[in-house]
């Protein structure tokens, strides 16, 4: 993408401010320089640090078209590492669970935890092995707020100031105590950012959400609060009715999604996003609770089943947006200021892409 692209033309000014081009979602250009300047130059969420709570835990991810192991090690120690065996491609690795070592089951060869290699049967006779060079690639990993993210770019900034701006948003909230307590998983038809761009603005609760969330959180009274310049996330408040709960939402750009739910206790929804291609993702909604009503089963229950509701009348307004980018007649139109957390994320994405 070039400095007269896609994301050329966004506004420096919320009063100007426009959607973006169809070809932003369409173009799978667009998506390989997005792959290329973004997902693999970014932090990026994988787990919660309790789905890797013990030594040799592990899961698996595809980031950016890389396919990677996160695991914890003996000695406590997390590690983001590509699942591609170092002799012949095979994955070493699949899905999740706990494991001493992960071995190929093609040849045989065996790393450590670490990505370290440990064994390689009837490699004696080979001048160019050399065990010490064989080990798996390893990635950035970091925890905040009990979240694991990776960054595929070694020379990527600390995670902790990528996400200084959210800190102290939710530092009262506790999230690092909170574990998954159900998860919700769709598939997704969809650009990637069709879903972020709905999850950042509450101005469609007089649509799809009429009948669940106008009445709980209205839409014209949900704002966005001031934020730095040149942000990398953005931030938005859902006040309540007399009677119901507010929640929050926070996106830290490109795709860490998620709600804060402050009602008699604290909570979190967390929008897990594996992005496959510039069409299609899936999606884990993840619920996130501190005991005692981590232990609820009732209350997760009906939190799950609520949470389910809302998505599926959000799913029909993404199969549109992606059904309707198609149309010829198709161009951007302006945002209202209920959407300035839209601009906050474009402004963004023409930064990370270079566009301008």
């Amino acid at each position: 993408m070039s400095g007269t692209s896609v994301y050329a033309g966004v506004s420096d000014r919320m009063e100007t401010a426009m959607s973006l081009p169809p070809t932003a979602f369409l173009d799978k250009a667009v998506f390989e320089a997005e792959t290329d300047r973004i997902f693999r130059r970014q932090w990026m969420p994988v787990a919660r640090v309790e789905q890797l709570a013990e030594a040799g835990d592990f899961l698996t991810v595809d980031l950016a078209g890389v396919p990677l192991v996160v695991s914890r090690d003996e000695e406590d120690a997390l590690h983001a590492l590509s699942r591609v065996c170092r002799h012949r491609a095979m994955p070493v690795a699949q899905g999740e669970g706990n494991a001493k070592a992960f071995t190929c089951p093609c040849h045989l060869w065996r790393y450590g935890l670490d990505g370290r290699l440990l064994s390689a049967p009837a490699m004696e006779q080979s001048d160019a092995f050399d065990r010490g060079k064989c080990g798996l690639p390893s990635f950035p990993v970091d925890v905040w707020q009990g979240f694991v993210f990776v960054n595929l770019d070694e020379g990527a900034a600390p995670l902790a100031e990528h996400m200084a701006g959210l800190d102290a948003l939710v530092a009262r909230d506790g999230l690092g105590d909170m574990r998954i307590v159900s998860s919700l998983t769709f598939p997704s038809p969809w650009n990637w950012k069709v879903l972020v761009e709905n999850f950042i603005e509450s101005y469609h609760h007089i649509g799809p959400h009429a009948e669940s969330l106008q009445h709980s959180n209205p839409a014209f009274g949900t704002y966005v609060p001031e934020l730095p310049d040149g942000t990398s996330f953005t931030a938005l408040e859902n006040p309540p009715v007399e009677g119901a709960d507010p929640f929050s939402v926070y996106v830290g750009f490109p795709a860490f999604l998620l709600v804060v739910l402050r009602g008699e206790t604290v909570s979190a929804v967390w929008y897990r996003l594996d992005i496959r291609d510039e069409a299609s993702f899936d999606l884990t909604i993840h619920i996130l609770m501190k005991e005692p009503k981590a232990s609820d089963a009732d209350l997760v229950t009906g939190t799950a089943e609520v949470l389910r509701h809302i998505h599926l009348e959000d799913i029909a307004v993404c199969d549109g947006v992606q059904a309707g980018l198609s149309s010829p007649a198709a161009a951007p139109g302006p945002l209202s200021h209920l959407e300035r957390g839209l601009w906050h994320f474009h402004r963004y994405l023409k930064r990370m892409t270079g566009d301008g």
